[in-house]
């Protein structure tokens, strides 16, 4: 035993230099990597670097650049001021030279992609919003070219617009055109590319996943609906470019970002391109879209409105206030309604009802499903058009106070209710969603024109107190458990 073991200490010493120096036992090729051994990646990883590859030389060239030119007025005060303050002779100049608007442009740059070969670009609207001038760059990675581009239609609802390139091109040159996909058969995961020109820098390419399908997003104080979400870069100068998949065909048009610094975090949004689809052939031969129109102002269920409305479920959407002339004053509809059902389908959230409206035709009539009151009715409403503007009330009001401590508020009378000019933190109130500036119109479905009316309401409504709330252009029901 003693012979043996001194073997194994003897062994161990002679082969330990070889092992520390990896000589032994290794084989070519699988020592460590140094610079100038060249790496060679499973061939999974270069097919699908080749399929982004593919996809990028396929879309590029059908994918622009669009500079637009705005001009906007703005008032000076006067072309000649003293500079010392208090003017002596500002009245004179006043008289003699009053106020002159002056001129100022403002360009804006984004992205376009072509889907027509006759110079057809599809875009974002706000692109080309107010633009005086156009200019729409073609590049194939060698040559530039620029041609003059026209605005032929626009929808500003979904934000989309198509811009016409005037003039044909140079001899031998054809517009390339993008293949467009379907967006309703994407799924979540899928990958996603981003071409545009962020910032600018043309013919950026970025590439992510779809990371979610989102029915309602506010951004930037625009309203959109069926957006695509995707984690692929998208910065400003993005907007109007194509999402695409890896395929090479567009499944969306890329519009917003969520960002609290200016640029991408990771969570940018697309139009679907079948929406595109829906409005395309109108907005090349109308100029626009021509979309039905109730009249109303809407909002989703939550539980407590569930309950205040007496409802079995959550299904539907609360019609939160009827516009004055609307077809839906017209049809017989009222605030407090909830609408489940619009032509034998059923509405479950406020993205079906905008759906079904829109794709209504305007002068036909409507069957729409409500409960009134705990009470299933069917109203007939004869589909209006969407008008071109509606006009904001001013608000007005005296100077009245009354303080509700139990609930957290001060109020004050108001030319359209009673105004909340203030919630105490941490009240049932505030809990409860109402907001400084907000102006109550009705409570439990009496009307609130004054703070007597409200104080007498409120008495008479218990501990459940429903709310109808006028919130900017907006209206709206809150529901209080005030015990």
């Amino acid at each position: 035993m003693k012979v043996t073991h001194k073997f194994e200490i003897y062994l161990l010493i002679i082969c330990l230099p070889a092992l520390l120096l990896g000589s032994c036992t290794m084989k070519d090729g699988e020592g460590p990597l140094t610079g100038q051994d060249k790496i060679v990646p499973p061939a999974q990883v270069l097919d699908l670097q080749n399929s982004f590859i593919r996809v990028a030389e396929s879309v590029k060239p059908s994918v622009v650049n669009i500079s637009a030119t705005r001009v906007e007025k703005s008032s000076f005060s006067f072309k000649f001021r003293s500079p010392f303050g208090e003017d002596p002779f500002e009245e004179f100049f006043k008289y003699f030279f009053p106020q002159e608007p002056d001129e100022r442009k403002l360009r804006s740059v984004g992205t376009g992609v072509i889907i027509d070969a006759g110079g057809y670009i599809l875009t974002n609207y706000h692109v080309v919003e107010g633009a005086k001038d156009i200019q729409v760059a073609i590049s194939d990675g060698k040559d530039r070219k620029t041609f003059a581009g026209r605005l032929v239609g626009k929808d500003g609802q979904i934000d989309l617009a198509v811009v016409k390139i005037d003039g044909k091109p140079l001899k031998g040159f054809r517009f390339p055109v993008a293949r467009l996909g379907d967006s309703d058969r994407i799924r979540v995961g899928e990958w996603a590319v981003a071409i545009g020109s962020p910032f600018g820098l043309e013919h950026t390419v970025t590439v992510g996943v779809i990371s979610a399908k989102r029915q309602n997003v506010s951004v930037e104080g625009r309203n959109y609906a069926d957006l695509i979400q995707t984690d692929a870069s998208i910065n400003p100068g993005n907007s109007g470019g194509p999402l695409v998949n890896v395929y090479g065909e567009v499944i969306g048009i890329n519009v917003a970002i969520f960002t609290p610094s200016g640029g991408f975090v990771g969570v940018g949004f697309a139009i679907p391109i079948n929406k595109a689809k829906e409005v395309l052939a109108d907005l090349i031969t109308r100029g626009g879209v021509e979309r039905g129109w109730l009249g109303i102002k809407i909002q989703e269920l939550n539980p407590d409105l569930a309950k205040a409305f007496k409802l079995s479920k959550q299904d539907g959407v609360v019609v939160s206030e009827i516009l004055q002339g609307s077809p839906a004053q017209e049809g017989g509809m009222k605030n407090g309604d909830v609408i489940t059902g619009f032509n034998g389908y059923a509405v479950k959230n406020t993205g079906d009802l905008h759906q079904m409206v829109s794709k209504a035709k305007p002068g036909t009539v409507a069957n729409i499903d409500v409960i009134r009151e705990g009470k299933k009715q069917n109203i007939s409403v004869k589909i209006g058009r969407v008008p071109q503007e509606e006009q904001d009330l001013a608000p007005a009001g005296s100077e009245e106070k009354i303080s509700l401590r139990i609930l957290g508020l001060t109020l004050q009378n108001h030319s359209e209710g009673v105004l909340v000019a203030g919630v105490e933190s941490g009240s049932i109130a505030e809990n409860a969603g109402i907001l400084e500036g907000d102006v109550i119109k009705e409570i439990n479905k009496a009307p609130v024109r004054n703070t007597q009316d409200l104080q007498k309401a409120l008495k008479s409504a218990g501990k459940n107190i429903l709310f109808l709330i006028k919130r900017g252009d907006a209206t709206v029901y809150i529901a209080m458990n005030a015990e």
